[in-house]
């Protein structure tokens, strides 16, 4: 905790309360659907696409596909918006305990959104017949950022970090062809910040106390359900349907912030030429307008593709909330390297305010 708390004075703006208990156990955020680089780099459209270590969070179905399960042992993502690089480099050259220099640097960045999330997999899966299992421990947390007010500025701060464990199976239905059904389960505890910082309270020198004494606690369990359909359209393209509940009991944290469930819907096209695979896929998540305030449909519309080469290399591009999306993996098999940007809408309608997120990863693990 001491580390952690040092981290605090160095890495406010950056990380705020993102890291405060990564060091007690697994952790993950699922406050929508954005998780995995894959994902992300196909514009968030994995609902009938899922078919790696992804499917646990997006479609649980998509574990039957897998065909090439292992064990990943070390999974770190870092995800960081455009500005949050250089809100740490000028925060770093400030003295922290100065209010007049914090409410000048806050000032610099009003009317700005930050997020940072960090993340640290641990996964087994394996098959049994016609069935895949996946067991999950992860650590994720994330803080969004958003300072406002130039005469008096303020630093609006939200944050989740969420520990616990999941296990998932999907199951491929011999007695009709191509569909597959899924379940995942998952047992989580919560610990988040929603509250407003003044300079003078950032500058204060228990600010580092302040931070956990806003924090807010809770536990809870939940459950996924899935279904994805497969077929081949005269031999050239296979198409798949997908359909996923994320979170169908909605996950009460008591204090801490609740997870809605969500519902989202998706189809994708996959063909096969010279060795390589081609994939298109659509999505459209929220159906049920549980996760937003507003009912901005772009918002909730996600499309993708992704080229898959014979050895190594994989790039893709996408739609994203009206935003694009691009992302490659260089995959060595016991490493793996994924990289992916894409744009979070932070207005009550795609095309208002555009906060552009960047994601690296790296994987390490083997297959069998």
């Amino acid at each position: 905790m001491m580390m952690v708390s040092k981290m605090y004075a160095k890495m406010v703006f950056l990380v705020a309360a993102v890291l405060l208990l990564a060091s007690s156990g697994w952790a993950e955020p699922y406050r929508a659907m954005n998780m995995g680089a894959r994902p992300l780099g196909m514009g968030g459209a994995f609902t009938a696409v899922a078919d790696d270590q992804n499917a646990i969070d997006y479609n649980p179905a998509g574990l039957s596909r897998a065909r090439n399960f292992g064990m990943g042992i070390l999974n770190p993502l870092v995800e960081a918006s455009e500005d949050s690089y250089d809100l740490y480099n000028d925060f770093d050259d400030i003295d922290e305990n100065d209010t007049a220099e914090v409410t000048e640097l806050l000032r610099k960045y009003v009317g700005e959104n930050h997020h940072v999330k960090l993340a640290a997999d641990l996964y087994a899966g394996f098959r049994m017949g016609n069935a895949g299992v996946m067991v999950a421990g992860v650590a994720r947390g994330y803080a969004d950022m958003a300072i406002r007010n130039p005469t008096y500025p303020e630093l609006h701060l939200t944050s989740d970090i969420d520990y616990g464990g999941q296990v998932g199976i999907g199951y491929e239905l011999a007695m009709i062809p191509g569909l597959s059904i899924g379940v995942g389960v998952k047992a989580l505890s919560r610990k988040s910040i929603d509250e407003v910082y003044t300079a003078v309270d950032i500058a204060d020198d228990d600010f580092e106390d302040t931070l956990e004494d806003d924090q807010k606690d809770g536990n809870d369990a939940s459950f996924d359900l899935g279904m994805i359909w497969s077929g081949e359209i005269e031999g050239l393209t296979r198409v798949s349907l997908g359909l996923a509940g994320i979170n169908i009991k909605e996950m009460d944290f008591g204090d801490a912030r609740d997870q809605e469930t969500q519902y989202n819907a998706g189809v994708a096209f996959t063909q096969s030429f010279f060795g390589c695979t081609l994939t298109e896929a659509f999505d459209y998540h929220d159906i049920t307008d549980n996760l937003a305030e507003d009912d901005s449909t772009e918002k909730k519309l996600h499309m993708g593709a992704e080229l898959k080469f014979p050895m190594l290399l994989a790039i893709r591009g996408g739609l994203s909330q009206g935003y694009y999306t691009a992302g490659a993996t260089v995959d060595f098999k016991v490493l793996r390297f994924d990289v992916a940007t894409y744009g979070e809408e932070m207005g009550a309608y795609a095309g208002q305010k555009e906060d552009r997120r960047y994601v690296a990863q790296v994987s390490m693990g083997w297959s069998w």
